[in-house]
């Protein structure tokens, strides 16, 4: 737990520059790996000092020089918390979401706070990251397992969002108005919930048009029955 603790600390913006040189990494972490109950400070020491595209450059020095996967390399190597700390860190942030996305579906159980976490907080460039790495990682479709692992609303709704063409940040200013409408109608003014309304704006617009819209949707509930509250966020 130590060496964890000391290998968050270590994280640091600093990368290595003009002296960075990946060859020498590699073979500095070949060594450690092979040394006697394993030099884990001197691979530490090499990876948290490298950008991600560093250490990209040292997995395929590593490569070259012991013909392997520096990440099944360490993986062998390491155990516990530390090896998933160090095999984290040589993903990719699309493949690490990848990963966390399997974890999540994975045995007994659906960790549905994490799937909603990865769905609904990546914009669209970075789901097809996502999805790309997830088909190479996996060989099958992020929306398939996601189809088989769920089920209802909260399936089509994650199933929606990973289909959705909306730029990320486009704010429909004309279309506002007519979707808080749309949520107010569809769901507090009435008993029960039209969920078909609520996944088809929820998946077909950007985070920052549905956080206007559903706060007119508030506003029309708060103003419509009286709310001292819905009246006042209008004066603002």
């Amino acid at each position: 737990m130590a060496l964890v603790s000391e290998f968050l600390g270590q994280l640091t913006l600093s990368y290595g520059g003009v002296n960075f040189d990946p060859a020498r990494d590699a073979a500095r972490i070949e060594t450690a790996i092979k040394t006697k109950g394993v030099d884990e400070q001197t691979i530490i020491d090499i990876l948290t000092r490298r950008s991600a595209e560093q250490r990209r450059e040292v997995a395929f020095e590593y490569e070259r020089i012991a013909k392997k996967d520096l990440s099944v390399a360490l993986k062998g190597a390491l155990s516990g918390a530390l090896e998933a700390l160090l095999l984290g860190l040589m993903k990719s942030t699309a493949q690490y979401d990848a990963w966390e996305l399997k974890a999540s579906m994975k045995g007994l159980g659906t960790d549905e706070e994490t799937l909603i976490e990865l769905v609904c907080s990546r914009n669209n460039e970075e789901l097809a990251e996502i999805k790309k790495a997830y088909r190479e990682m996996f060989k099958k479709e992020v929306e398939k397992d996601i189809s088989g692992d769920t089920s209802g609303n909260f399936a089509k709704l994650l199933l929606a969002l990973t289909k959705r063409d909306e730029p990320s940040n486009v704010v429909d200013y004309q279309k506002i108005d007519d979707d808080a409408r749309v949520l107010y109608e569809a769901g507090v003014k009435r008993k029960g919930t039209e969920v078909g309304s609520w996944i088809s704006i929820m998946s077909q617009r950007s985070i920052p048009h549905l956080q206007k819209g559903i706060l007119q949707s508030v506003l029309i509930h708060s103003v419509g029955s009286g709310s001292a509250s819905g009246k006042r966020f209008l004066s603002l």
